[in-house]
């Protein structure tokens, strides 16, 4: 008995009374920009009872509000607020907030290759593990396809696969932003639509400051730890042509999800402060801020990258 209430070997067995039913799960794979989650999405709009579940509170309010706009009614579940609607038959959350004793019809669980991440990876394979739903679409990068297929296996579930192309070319500019040796370090050559990453709020309101003062430009900001509401009102300045916005300087909280009008990502750094030391950006978390740019329906046909 005390060996099997010890032995970690198996998780899918944590879950028992999600066992009970076979599920069906559904990779929707492809890169940035691609339709993947808008697929997910409309399905989870069908059903009867569904929730969403993303890496960001700011992501997990954005599918709040389209679900809300849809008619749907919704609840948003993170884990600095809670909004509960009357008689609301979805959610949106943060993945750490997924529920494993509710049932639903269908789950949809954003960027999925967030699961392989060593100090936030559990909270995805406790969602995939433990969700109790007919359906469980998981949206992503098709770097986690074999991982999330050998988990449906050992739980026996059913497994698909669908695969995206990018709608939008995305290119490495050839050109870098200093057109002159005086140029170095300077954001005074920036253009309407640029997005400058970087990787702290300190830098993030200086390069504010530096544009504002050397440029007709005025920026808006977008960074983690904002509320939801001021983010929202952001992102909407920054993608109205006629709001005078024509700027945006931001963290990585915009490499999930958020829809923005950007022509151009402008790397401030490729190093970024992971909570122990300061490390060198990896090949996935690039790839995802860089298909910011140019995305579908936005005012740019194409995206850049310097």
């Amino acid at each position: 008995m005390l060996d099997n209430k010890t032995d970690l070997t198996k998780p899918h067995e944590w879950y028992p009374h999600a066992r009970l039913n076979r599920r069906k799960v559904i990779y929707h794979g492809g890169p940035t920009n691609s339709g993947k989650t808008y697929e997910a999405l409309e399905r989870l709009k069908l059903a009867n009872k569904g929730m969403y579940l993303g890496p960001l509170r700011l992501l997990a309010a954005e599918i709040y509000e389209k679900l809300t706009a849809a008619g749907v009614y919704c609840n948003l579940y993170t884990g600095q607020e809670r909004r509960e609607i009357p008689f609301a038959t979805h959610g949106a959350a943060t993945v750490e907030m997924a529920s494993v004793v509710d049932d639903f019809d269908v789950v949809v669980i954003d960027e999925i290759q967030m699961i392989e991440d060593q100090e936030r990876g559990f909270a995805w394979t406790r969602a995939l593990l433990g969700s109790r739903a007919k359906e469980i679409h998981v949206c992503g990068g098709l770097e986690a396809k074999e991982i999330v297929e050998r988990i449906a296996k050992a739980c026996g579930d059913d497994f698909e696969l669908r695969t995206y192309k990018r709608f939008a070319e995305l290119k490495v500019s050839v050109q870098c932003l200093a057109k002159s040796l005086k140029d170095v370090n300077s954001y005074k050559n920036v253009q309407a639509g640029d997005c400058i990453v970087a990787f702290s709020r300190n830098d993030i309101f200086a390069i504010k400051r530096e544009i504002e003062t050397a440029t007709s430009y005025k920026c808006c900001v977008i960074y983690g730890s904002l509320p939801p509401e001021t983010r929202s009102e952001q992102a909407r300045r920054f993608n109205n042509p006629n709001s005078g916005y024509d700027i945006l300087v931001a963290s990585d909280a915009i490499a999930m999800g958020l829809n923005l009008s950007i022509r151009r990502i402008i790397f401030n750094s490729m190093y970024k402060h992971d909570g122990t030391g300061i490390v060198r950006l990896g090949h996935s978390a690039v790839k995802q801020i860089s298909g910011r740019a140019g995305r579908r329906n936005s005012l740019y046909p194409f995206g850049e990258v310097s």
